[in-house]
């Protein structure tokens, strides 16, 4: 299985060997011989953007392919220029290939020094890690944008496609929309309209639009009665906001007994204000 994964591999090495001058130069060998067995072919060198379509096409790298420190080499890939370059920095060698039809851009980066341990020899010696760089040369550089390409046909075939439309696909996603909001205590699904009659308490508080009454005024007597006028066992009554909301009060009258229909309330008690000039003396 390994024979076969580096089939090609002797044959494009011992034909560059003798052109080798820095490690950098066998990994750029390396991606070479990997994009070859996909199927690109090589061009010659340069930066030209412009494919003319008579350019020889072969599966060696062309002459003149290292003779700079930096590499920029020229493919064909199903009819579309392609371009690799190689920078080398700091150590490290930075590849790019890159579509000239829409600039599309794939790229990986490595260290030169533990990538290429030699310069001549067997593939296990030069490159003892061949196999992770294989697979990261066609991960990330090839299949990313060959890859990236094949979904973009695809896609304008589907939207030029207006005679089979296709249902929409659901996503699961997606929120679907949620209607106005209301708070029913007793039922576990918050967003239920509350019944029109609901006597709730707190509800008016929450509710913007709830209608008066039933918010943290809580009448402890009645659910129907005025809050501000208990009338449990009080004469004629307490003036309004005699009783603070939801206070025990103590009632200092018998229950029931109020004003009869038609008659005025009686007076108040009558040490409660005293006549003008009043002085009994109780405090001497």
């Amino acid at each position: 299985m390994a024979t076969e994964a580096l089939f090609g591999w002797d044959l494009t090495f011992k034909t560059v060997e003798k052109d080798i001058k820095q490690k950098s130069d066998v990994i750029i060998a390396f991606i070479h011989w990997n994009l070859t067995k996909r199927g690109f072919r090589s061009i010659g060198i340069g930066d030209e953007r412009t494919l003319s379509g008579d350019e020889e096409r072969s599966e060696l790298l062309p002459t003149g392919w290292n003779d700079k420190d930096n590499y920029t080499l020229r493919y064909v890939y199903e009819d579309k220029l392609y371009i690799l370059h190689g920078l080398n920095s700091d150590g490290n060698l930075i590849v790019n290939l890159m579509r000239s039809e829409d600039l599309a851009v794939s790229n990986i980066a490595l260290k030169v020094e533990e990538s290429v341990k030699d310069m001549s020899g067997p593939i296990d010696k030069v490159i003892p890690g061949y196999k992770d760089l294989m697979f990261n040369v066609r991960r990330d550089l090839i299949d990313t944008i060959t890859a990236r390409s094949t979904s973009s046909a695809q896609t304008q075939t589907i939207g030029n496609n207006t005679n089979n439309p296709r249902p929409p696909i659901e996503d699961p996603l997606r929120i679907p929309p949620r209607p106005a909001p209301g708070i029913v205590p007793e039922n576990p699904n918050l967003w239920d309209l509350p019944p029109a009659n609901l006597r709730n308490v707190g509800r008016s508080d929450l509710d913007p639009f709830a209608p008066m009454g039933g918010g943290m005024l809580f009448n402890p007597f009645s659910p129907g009665r005025d809050i501000e006028n208990p009338g449990l066992g009080i004469p004629g009554g307490l003036p309004r906001g005699s009783v603070p909301p939801g206070a025990r009060f103590d009632p200092f009258g018998p229950p029931g007994v109020g004003p009869l229909p038609g008659r005025r309330p009686p007076p108040p008690d009558a040490d409660h204000l005293p006549p003008p000039g009043f002085n009994d003396n109780m405090f001497m």
